[in-house]
């Protein structure tokens, strides 16, 4: 597992010889109904504000040096996907997470993903200050057969299947 606010700020390196990426992790998409990375925004230098995407399933590997990629050319222009629908991580996080029957679970603080898929696998959460350093904040781990969760830019649903 491997934390989704760890991911920003990474460099984009290529494996092409001679060339270099000067591209870095600005945010990430996150495809809520699915539960997963979908891409990752990239932003070019310090200066530019314009920002590319990196579709999840071109990236070749992910450690805390940064994101290793096969071509530069992987990096797409940000028009040509349909980022409605998508959230980036700065909309989900620090919003609520509650059941169906509205009972708080606590407030999203990162997201963990699997480097090797993109799939979102847990959620951190605090309980707020006090709560946090006495009892450290609670993880809830996401599994396919287990638990259901849906990400939107208010709130999200988390459900434990029996």
């Amino acid at each position: 597992m491997f934390r989704a606010s760890d991911l920003i700020d990474l460099p984009i390196l290529t494996l092409m010889k001679g060339s270099s990426s000067k591209y870095t992790v600005k945010s990430l998409l996150i495809d809520g109904f699915n539960n997963r990375i979908a891409a990752i925004v990239c932003k070019e230098g310090t200066l530019k504000k314009s920002a590319q995407i990196l579709p999840y399933e071109r990236i070749i590997s992910i450690d805390t040096n940064g994101i290793i990629i096969s071509d530069i050319k992987n990096i797409e222009k940000i028009a040509l996907r349909n980022l409605n629908d998508y959230l980036q991580l700065d909309d989900v996080m620090n919003k609520l997470v509650k059941n169906s029957n509205g009972d708080l679970y606590g407030i999203l603080t990162d997201i963990y993903i699997s480097l090797l898929n993109g799939k979102i696998t847990g959620y951190e959460l605090s309980e707020g200050y006090i709560d946090d350093f006495v009892n450290g904040r609670k993880i809830i781990n996401i599994s396919s057969t287990l638990n259901k969760a849906l990400i939107n830019k208010e709130i999200i649903m988390y459900e434990r299947l029996n």
